[in-house]
């Protein structure tokens, strides 16, 4: 699979992440339970998950083991994970996912990812990890009192990914109509997922 547009965004959160410091771990996400400690924590938790599902087999943390889970003396101590910053962990991460997704010959290929209630094909399961990274990275800079806004493109590429999901839950009521869907995207989007501007 070709994973450019993922790479470009990743990047994108990894330059808001380089801007954390010690005293913005506590900051909240505007309509989240996160603070800017959680929001990181939930990319690496998310990442793991999804390249571990992708690769169907246990993903080793390498040089960054304990780290990455949370489990080494360091990570318990020291919040921030060291004096690289958060984009570092989060690169790292991040690219497992990439290296997992780009893997992929058959994105009708089928798997399982902790959190959701069933199986999902690896191309809707891509769409859904871009929908991730773009709202988590509005979350950060809003916690950080930065702006963030994806280029128009990927704005309706999420909302669209988005609204399929939610049309596919029977329980959710989306109120989503082709007058929502082609109003600002981003807005849609940020409306959908419970977020105002």
């Amino acid at each position: 699979m070709d994973v450019s547009v993922l790479h470009s965004l990743t990047e994108d959160l990894a330059s808001y992440l380089s801007e954390v410091t010690r005293g913005d771990l506590g900051c909240m996400a505007p309509s989240s339970a996160r603070d800017v400690r959680g929001v990181y924590r939930h990319l690496i938790d998310r990442s793991i998950a999804v390249a571990t599902a992708i690769a169907a087999e246990p993903i080793s943390g390498g040089q960054w083991g304990g780290m990455l889970d949370g489990t080494s003396p360091e990570a318990a101590a020291d919040p921030y994970y060291g004096s690289a910053g958060l984009e570092v962990g989060y690169r790292y991460a991040a690219g497992l996912v990439e290296v997992a997704f780009s893997s992929i010959t058959d994105p009708t290929r089928r798997c399982r990812v902790p959190g959701l209630e069933s199986e999902i094909d690896i191309a809707t399961l891509y769409e859904e990890y871009i929908g991730d990274v773009v709202i988590h990275t509005w979350d950060l800079a809003c916690a950080l009192g930065l702006t963030y806004e994806p280029p128009s493109d990927i704005a309706r590429r999420v909302l669209r990914s988005t609204v399929l999901r939610m049309t596919r839950a029977p329980s959710t009521a989306t109120g989503a109509s082709p007058e929502f869907v082609d109003a600002d995207a981003f807005a849609s989007l940020l409306t959908l997922s419970g977020r105002t501007r």
